[in-house]
């Protein structure tokens, strides 16, 4: 049971050390965007800003059932403590789009898709779209840094993909934990099932964020096959 998962204190300590370095980042280095880097980035990056913020309240509440249902306050204040670091990550992204007259997106289908997905399922659901959406970030930051020569941006990138590494972390610890407690067969069809909606996710984003991932480096084979990497460094 989750409550018994001895690393459970380890992340509410990760994530309470954490946050006095949410918004840590030196602006002086704020160079301008290129007009060339704005018309490349500036609808994909609107997009991720969009994505990393949440008020994550039907996240709160399906762990709030879990955390009853086991008899676990730590789960929740952890979650509550993860929120917090995504809509950090949104505030960065929001601060540097604004600083270079980008604007920002008030929806998107793809987001609204994804939220769907979370709203209309339960905690381990909205677990596994998570971690999906993070493992890929790790790979569109990493782009996003290769496409600028902004080192401000470039700086905002890494803090990002630090913080996402270690929520890739803790959430696979999570689905690992849940996948544990089935049969066999049972967890064979939720891993099925995960890797489908992880390869829809690959795909979409290759779609949607095509520019910067090309200009990041990445072709089609060489963004998918790092997005699986990632996924089997995490569930492997």
């Amino acid at each position: 049971m989750i409550e018994k998962l001895p690393n459970l204190d380890y992340w509410k300590n990760y994530f309470l050390q954490n946050q006095s370095n949410l918004a840590k980042i030196d602006w002086s280095d704020n160079d301008l965007l290129s007009e060339e880097e704005i018309k490349c980035i500036s609808a994909s990056i609107a997009k991720f800003q969009l994505g990393e913020y949440s008020e994550g309240k039907k996240l709160i509440d399906f762990c709030d059932k879990y955390a009853q249902k086991h008899e676990d306050k730590t789960i929740k204040q952890i979650t509550t403590l993860f929120i917090k670091e995504e809509q950090a990550h949104s505030y960065l992204l929001k601060r540097f789009m604004e600083s270079n007259n980008i604007d920002t997106l008030k929806r998107d289908w793809t987001d609204n898709l994804f939220r769907s997905i979370r709203i209309l399922s339960g905690y381990e659901m909205s677990i596994t779209v998570l971690i999906s959406a993070e493992i890929i970030a790790l790979t569109y930051y990493d782009a996003l840094s290769k496409a600028t020569q902004s080192k401000l941006l470039k700086k905002i990138c890494k803090k990002i993909i630090e913080e996402e590494r270690n929520h890739v972390l803790y959430e696979s610890m999570l689905l690992k934990s849940f996948n544990m407690q089935r049969i066999r067969l049972s967890q064979l069809v939720i891993t099925f099932a995960h890797k489908c909606l992880f390869s829809c996710t690959v795909i979409l984003v290759l779609i949607d964020h095509r520019a910067v991932l090309l200009k990041g480096g990445y072709k089609l084979y060489s963004f998918w096959s790092k997005n699986w990497e990632e996924f089997h460094k995490a569930f492997d």
